[in-house]
């Protein structure tokens, strides 16, 4: 039976001589564990994780819409089967049950988490989605810039919906930059962006 020091991670990697496939595994588990808590903490300081993100791997997720529940799934769905799959992999090897069963356990343990991890995303993009809150009722609002809109780009703002202040993807009307703090008014919706133009202040 394998025990908890048999899950020496850090120095299966860097250390210690083992396996090809227990090199593999370790990896994984320590890649995906660790990509899957920093994705974890930079989505509870909103959208701080989509910019380090988007600059690090050049992925595009909105992260504060509906359709981006899909982009964030399937990244976190990714870091949860390489962990579990690294784990369980491991697990199984450590256990004396032979490379064969270690890859197979290690397979079914990555899909298994995959699923459920996108499973719990869907409940939470569900669940957020439940104030039946259009983002046509956007228009006409007032608020403020929160990452800056580039010249021809796309940035974020921050405007009171619903009652709760809510962080969308907003691109200028004008095409002009709009610099972070600045005040705009929301007047028109592309799919999931919001068309914006300059404001003289927050009051409506």
């Amino acid at each position: 039976m394998a025990t908890l020091d048999d899950f020496d991670l850090i120095s299966l990697v860097f250390g210690e001589a083992g396996s090809s496939l227990e090199l593999l595994f370790a990896a994984s588990a320590l890649i995906g564990g660790v990509l899957f808590l920093l994705w974890f903490i930079l989505m509870l300081l909103g959208g701080v994780a989509e910019g380090v993100f988007e600059g690090l791997f050049g992925l595009e997720m909105d992260m504060m819409s509906s359709d981006g529940s899909f982009d964030a799934m399937t990244f976190q769905g990714v870091m949860a089967f390489m962990m579990f799959f690294g784990l369980a992999g491991l697990y199984t090897l450590k256990s004396d049950g032979g490379d064969t069963l270690a890859i197979g356990v290690g397979g079914v343990a990555g899909a298994a988490s995959m699923y459920g991890t996108g499973k719990i995303f869907q409940v939470f993009f569900a669940l957020e989605a439940s104030g039946n809150i259009e983002i046509s009722d956007a228009v006409g609002q007032k608020g403020t810039v929160y990452l800056r809109i580039p010249e021809g780009g796309v940035g974020q703002v921050q405007i009171q919906l619903g009652g709760a202040l809510k962080t969308y993807n907003a691109k200028s009307k004008d095409e002009q930059g709009i610099a972070t703090g600045d005040f705009i008014e929301v007047v028109d919706t592309i799919a999931s962006t919001l068309v914006v133009e300059r404001a003289s202040s927050s009051e409506e």
